[in-house]
């Protein structure tokens, strides 16, 4: 696999081979696992919140068909 420079692109090179022009910036690939990393948390933290909503509700209806029935 023969890689050059672009031409006034840095953290690219091209694959003459193939034509395929691949990202060889560790900084941005680092930047880009943090905030994928972030991004899973936040979506995980939004799961959990749903499930608890979810099972205050459950108690809150269990809550107020007990209440009825007194």
């Amino acid at each position: 696999m023969a890689l050059t420079k672009i031409k006034e692109v840095d953290g690219y090179l091209k694959d003459e081979t193939s034509g395929a022009v691949l990202s060889v910036d560790q900084n941005a690939l680092d930047a880009y696992k943090r905030q994928r990393s972030q991004r899973n948390s936040i979506v995980s933290d939004i799961n959990n919140i749903k499930q608890e909503l979810g099972e205050l509700k459950d108690m809150l209806s269990t809550i107020i068909s007990s209440q009825k029935g007194n």
